[in-house]
Order: C-alpha cells, then structure tokens, then sequence
C-alpha cells in the first residue's frame, strides 16, 4: 500500500509589532482558481488576532504573498503565536497549506 502524506507545509516568519510584513511564497505549481485564507492566532486559546492579506502573484508559477500591515502587526501581543495558511482548490478541495508560528518582537 502506497503512502501519501498531506500534511501542511511549514511557514514559520518573525517580525517587529508595527512594522509592515510581506513574504513570497514560491510553490512551483498551478494555484489557477485557488482561493485563499490566512489567520495569525493564539497558541493557547486558539483566538484569531489578524488575518494576513494573501496576493497571488503569478498563479500560474505558484507565487503568492502573505502581508500583515503595520496596523495589523501593531495588535499583536509580543511572544509566539500560530500562523496558518488555507487553501481551497478548483473542486471545492480544502485543505491547510502551511502551519507554523509568528515570533512577534516588541
């Protein structure tokens, strides 16, 4: 029997309360006609504190980018809090893309 694991994908990303953040994202396939969902939460209450902004750059080559405004970063309390990334592709095929953590600095 064949194994073949979806598990998400790690993104980990560290930044300043109040500074602008933006990361690209490369996943070297077709994102044509995903659609997309980003929340930063509470390890340990599971709160949603920001929801990043998710720009899709190329979709064809599988470039995206998760932002956080300075606005958004300014809520943040320091310490370590999760980050997750959804997607939902062509099909109503849902599924958690990335997971990991926001080291948020003072």
């Amino acid at each position: 029997m064949a194994i073949a694991p979806q598990t998400p994908g790690e993104l980990s990303i560290s930044l300043c309360r109040g500074d602008d953040y933006s990361t690209l994202v490369d996943l070297s396939i077709s994102i044509v006609g995903y659609t997309w969902s980003a929340a930063i939460y509470s390890l340990s209450t599971g709160t949603t504190l920001v929801y990043p902004t998710i720009s899709v750059v190329n979709a064809s080559a599988g470039t995206f980018t998760v932002s956080i405004t300075d606005t958004q970063a300014a809520t943040l309390p320091p310490g370590t809090l999760g980050i997750r990334i959804d997607w939902t592709a062509p099909g109503d095929m849902k599924r958690r893309a990335f997971d990991g953590v926001c080291e948020v600095l003072r």
